[in-house]
């Protein structure tokens, strides 16, 4: 087995001790009927109440059945490209579109994002630093800035991903697969 292979994982990825989800998992599917709203921007599954007395507008939560999301951390010797293992984007990336926002997206060679793993310092680390298969880890878009996580103008009012503005976005890894080869199996993670 070679090395790279060593530091790649298979891991159910959160955020803040929240799961993650999509738009398209999160908003009534109305909100993309009427505007050009991306399905498969990264979010989690809290929502940022914009009149901040608890009550969502009307549409929230009809689509909120969060999956896990399930990632195949594949290393290349300090980084890692993010394989997502999980519906309804199996097999997709976690990498940015043109505006640097964090979305499922199909493998698009050296243009596909890939990671550094932060540790609380900010050190970059690899499967070989974690002793346990539970981590809280920052990640870093390789040649950019630390993700972050920001909310989506209205009238959305759900976290997304970036590495330009924001608080800084702490991620939890549940790692269940070690020294994981990339996935040949057909049917996606649930």
């Amino acid at each position: 087995m070679d090395r790279n292979q060593d530091r790649s994982f298979i891991a159910e990825l959160t955020c803040n001790h929240s799961k993650m989800s999509f738009f398209e998992k999160q908003l009534n599917s109305r909100f993309f009927e009427v505007s050009d709203l991306p399905k498969n921007i990264i979010t989690t599954d809290d929502v940022k109440d914009p009149f901040g007395n608890g009550m969502l507008p009307v549409g929230y939560g009809e689509n909120t059945v969060a999956p896990k999301i399930i990632v195949h951390f594949r290393c290349y010797d300090d980084y890692y490209n993010l394989q997502i293992l999980s519906e309804p984007y199996y097999q997709k990336y976690f990498s940015k579109n043109s505006d640097g926002i964090l979305g499922a997206f199909a493998a698009a060679g050296g243009n596909t994002t890939s990671f550094n793993l932060l540790d609380a310092n900010h050190n970059i680390i690899t499967l070989d630093d974690l002793s346990s298969n539970t981590a809280t880890v920052y990640l870093k878009a390789r040649n950019s800035g630390i993700i972050k996580k920001n909310i989506w103008r209205a009238p959305v009012h759900k976290y997304y991903f970036n590495d330009s503005t924001g608080d800084i976005a702490v991620f939890e890894l549940d790692i269940f697969e070690r020294s994981a080869r990339s996935p040949q199996h057909s049917t996606p993670y649930s």
